[in-house]
């Protein structure tokens, strides 16, 4: 196995270039009208280092953030084509004014045939400025319960790419439902329509059923709709996709608890700590359950918490994985335990190329991994475990953005025998 560290959609610095060669960005950052929607990018391959680093982005402009509050609704430039509009829009959510952005997305709606791919895209901007209730009522539209519905090629289950405004014009829906499934089930949530969530979280697991975060979603939901037999199931299932996730070890060290395996909640609470020790609940749990006759904590009712926020749709928390932000300096990677699978790929044979992406926060702790959707038979999912486990242990030299410490996602690549 060879891991590699790259930088995430380097290619995205012809997009970020100053106003006056917008003209110039645009041809070269999206398609012409003839051609098909781009498939979902790979990281760009790196050369081995020994401590390789995330390669930095040439030629883009630093963005500053950006407020997501609404903002005075833009009018369309006379004559401006819709691909521009879009771009316009894709541009303010790479720097997080999602307010700002919904606003171009309703102009862009204007412009272009009804788009369940834009329909998308406006409700998780709508719902990540503070606008939940339109964000689900756009969701609910008979459209988007038919796109949810959508029984689809496995090629099409792939998350959008950096550039994805090239698929909001075309007047259909070219994406991935899990995207629906899983934004139905947060703002149900945020709703507190237990019942309603759990059904949506449960197909969000069909849809990618390797992605831990979504059995995470499904047990909260469940538990607080009364389904406590699906809720511990999915707590489980959540611990043995993500190893890396704090909260699903809390949920489980109150499962432990209620069932009186008090050194078992302890473990799992030491666990949680051990992931973000910034997490307060598991920390107060671990020392409630060692009182006698202490009860045990009310389940969550947080989907995640944090930073881990960003791994949901509808939270303005980011960068999201698909953004792109231009770093003084790249996050680089300083030091990683020797515990992940080493696979030694006999001559002829193809490796399976996994991409682990991870958001290194401020301090250079990876805090958050991302892997994409493959098929369940293409890879023995024991050696991703493997990789996931080693995550913890690992630190960065963190990125800089106008001299100050920032997050950033990078990403380690690994040639893995089929």
């Amino acid at each position: 196995m060879k891991a590699r560290l790259t930088a995430i959609r380097s290619f995205a610095a012809l997009a970020l270039l100053s106003a006056c060669f917008v003209a110039f960005a645009l041809a070269a950052t999206t398609p012409t009208s003839t051609a098909s929607k781009p498939a979902t990018p790979k990281p760009a391959t790196s050369t081995k280092a020994a401590a390789p680093a995330a390669k930095p982005s040439t030629g883009a402009t630093t963005h500053k953030p950006a407020t997501t509050g609404a903002a005075k609704k833009p009018a369309a430039k006379p004559g401006r084509p819709p691909i521009e509009q879009a771009f316009a829009a894709r541009q303010l959510e790479d720097a997080g004014a999602y307010g700002r952005a919904a606003d171009e997305l309703k102009v862009l709606r204007k412009m272009v045939k009804l788009d369940g791919d834009l329909e998308l895209e406006l409700a998780l901007d709508e719902a990540r400025s503070g606008r939940a209730d339109s964000a689900l009522a756009r969701l609910s539209t008979h459209m988007m319960e038919q796109a949810a519905n959508d029984s689809m090629p496995l090629k099409r289950r792939a998350e959008y790419p950096f550039q994805r405004e090239t698929y909001w014009v075309d007047g259909k829906f070219d994406g991935w439902n899990w995207y629906i499934l899983r934004a139905r089930a947060e703002l149900e949530a945020k709703r507190r329509n237990w019942k309603e969530a759990a059904a949506w979280a449960r197909r969000a697991t069909d849809a990618w059923v390797l992605n831990g975060k979504d059995w995470h979603i499904l047990a909260v939901c469940a538990a607080q709709a009364g389904q406590e037999d699906v809720a511990r199931q999915a707590t489980a299932q959540a611990i043995l996709l993500d190893p890396t996730l704090p909260e699903a070890r809390y949920l489980a060290g109150l499962w432990a608890w209620r069932d009186g395996k008090r050194a078992e909640a302890i473990e799992h609470f030491r666990r949680a700590v051990y992931l973000d020790s910034s997490y307060a609940a598991p920390a107060l749990a671990m020392m409630k359950v060692q009182l006698p006759g202490a009860r045990p904590d009310s389940l969550p009712t947080e989907l995640l918490t944090g930073i881990h926020q960003v791994a949901l749709l509808t939270s303005a928390e980011r960068p999201k994985p698909e953004e792109f932000e231009q770093m003084d300096t790249p996050a680089a990677l300083d030091s990683a335990p020797d515990t992940a699978v080493a696979d030694t790929i006999t001559p002829g044979i193809k490796p399976v190329r996994l991409y682990v992406n991870l958001l290194v926060d401020e301090n250079g702790i990876p805090v958050l991994n991302h892997i994409a959707w493959y098929p369940p038979s293409q890879l023995d999912f024991r050696k991703i475990l493997r990789i996931l486990n080693s995550v913890p242990g690992m630190r960065f030299k963190p990125a800089t953005r106008l001299s100050r410490p920032s997050r950033v996602w990078v990403g380690l690549d690994y040639d893995l025998k089929p």
